[in-house]
């Protein structure tokens, strides 16, 4: 039982845990944790990997963090001053720690939608309906509704004696009209697959035989597949690009799978673009290249006039990406009142026939939504500063002098010391302390937890923490409570 059903948080931000014995908490540099012996107040060294660490016998053990400040009063009072005393948190008794975790690192992504359609999708005197959806907080905040577009083909013609519209031009004609949609145009963009779209054979290799659609390995990106069209001898002599794959930068040497897998090829350009294009063959070969929106109804590409024609089929892919924004103030202004986006839009591509209902017999629709980082460095900075005001320290906003005080208090060399655009990773500690006389005559307990941060991109300090909580692990164990430091739950 604990005396308030909530337990009291502690932020600490690190950028280097210390490793070694007898360093005294007063030396502690800005940033630089230790796990201190609570006997002599000085660091205890940290092996990791289940090492108990050496802490006197009966003591406690105290998790301590340099000060940020560089000045130890304000306007020169001895009377008031201890802004450079390092951060400690509550006496921690092996016994009653409850929980030792760590959230994952994970990157942002963007949300993404697809329309496809087949070679047969866009008959001749037949308008073509593609319907745009905008989902989630940013597109609520920017209209307190969602947003939605309806795009058209009206203007893509045919010749005569066309049976079928090229379905990469009705794609493209769809998107260039959705995408200058004023209430999509905030939150929806092209994709950017950089897909293979001209590559050139370095090494022919040995062992391969003709086939289609080849794994390869390689390269920066992921997915691209190759068909070996004619061998000489053994060696892949020509080859098309079977899937362009995605995420792929100019000079990256893939190898193709298969054979003796030493044939090469060489990426020569990547496209940008969000318009994938497939032409299958009689023999169901495809070859895939890609076009931007604009590269399809500037000339660029060349449409067919006979797309559902058996010999040379097309079929087309538009991919549309999340591109949301939100306005970011910079640290002279920040204000922890100020909306940070924690949501990624959610964006829903669908085709519509000519009454305006859902067309299920035909086009292909799919979605993935994304995601923002596990802890933003924009939720870290409101955590310290919440700390902060704990310890009779607050951050001073919302005045017109705000700015000047918040440099007299020293709070800037707080927002200094968090990188508001990195992506943090998360430790956590989690223990009671017993309180063995309270106003309800009841023996219950106060329940503490330290929320330590450190960004994502700095492994050696996230190794020097595990180190640390391996530590506190293994001593909590040495005194009979056999928790486990959580480091590998999917969830966190």
């Amino acid at each position: 039982m604990a005396y308030f059903n909530n337990a009291f948080n502690k932020t600490f931000i690190a950028d280097s845990t210390l490793q070694t014995a007898g360093t005294a908490t007063s030396a502690l540099t800005g940033g630089q944790l230790a796990l201190v012996d609570g006997s002599d107040f000085e660091s205890v060294a940290l092996a990791g990997g289940g090492a108990v660490p050496a802490i006197t016998a009966g003591a406690l053990a105290y998790v301590v963090q340099g000060s940020f400040y560089s000045k130890d009063t304000i306007g020169n009072n001895p009377g008031h001053g201890g802004y450079k005393e390092s951060v400690k948190s509550k006496g921690i008794n092996p016994r009653y720690i409850t929980r030792l975790w760590r959230t994952n690192c994970l990157t942002a992504t963007q949300a993404t939608a697809s329309l496809s359609l087949a070679s047969d999708c866009a008959p001749c005197g037949k308008t073509q309906f593609m319907r745009v959806d905008v989902k989630g907080s940013p597109a609520l905040r920017f209209l307190n509704h969602n947003a939605y577009a309806i795009a058209d083909s009206a203007n893509v013609c045919c010749i005569d004696g066309q049976e079928y519209i090229d379905p990469t031009v009705v794609l493209g004609a769809m998107g260039k009209m959705a995408l200058a949609d004023p209430l999509i145009k905030p939150f929806v963009a092209e994709a950017s697959t950089n897909g293979i779209a001209t590559a050139t054979l370095s090494a022919g290799g040995s062992g391969y035989a003709i086939a289609s659609g080849v794994a390869t390995t390689g390269g920066t990106g992921t997915g691209a597949q190759v068909n070996i069209d004619t061998i000489a001898g053994d060696a892949v002599a020509t080859f098309s690009i079977a899937n362009v794959g995605s995420g792929y930068t100019a000079a990256d040497v893939l190898t193709i799978s298969g054979g003796g897998a030493d044939a090469t090829f060489t990426v020569d350009t990547v496209s940008a673009g969000g318009v994938i294009v497939s032409v299958t063959d009689a023999a169901g070969e495809v070859v895939q290249s890609i076009y931007t929106i604009e590269e399809t109804q500037d000339g660029t590409y060349t449409p067919s006039t006979t797309p559902n024609a058996a010999g040379a089929k097309v079929s087309a892919k538009l991919d549309l990406v999340g591109a949301y924004v939100d306005t970011v103030f910079g640290n002279c202004s920040f204000d922890t009142r100020d909306h940070y986006n924690a949501e990624p839009v959610e964006i829903i591509v669908s085709q519509l026939d000519e009454t305006g209902n859902p067309c299920n017999d035909c086009g292909v629709a799919t979605k993935t939504p994304g995601s923002h980082q596990q802890t933003q460095g924009e939720e870290v900075i409101r955590d310290l500063l919440m700390s902060e005001r704990y310890r009779q320290s607050p951050y001073n906003q919302g005045n017109a002098d705000s700015s000047r005080i918040r440099e007299i208090e020293m709070s800037d060399e707080l927002l200094a010391a968090v990188d508001r655009t990195a992506t943090y990773r998360a430790y956590y500690i989690q223990h009671s302390v017993p309180r063995f006389n309270n106003p309800t005559g009841v023996f219950d307990n106060d329940q503490y937890v330290y929320k330590v941060y450190v960004k994502c991109s700095d492994t050696a300090a996230q190794a020097q923490l595990d180190n640390l909580f391996e530590d506190l692990e293994a001593w909590a164990g040495d005194n009979g409570n056999k928790i486990v430091f959580e480091d590998t739950n999917a969830y966190w």
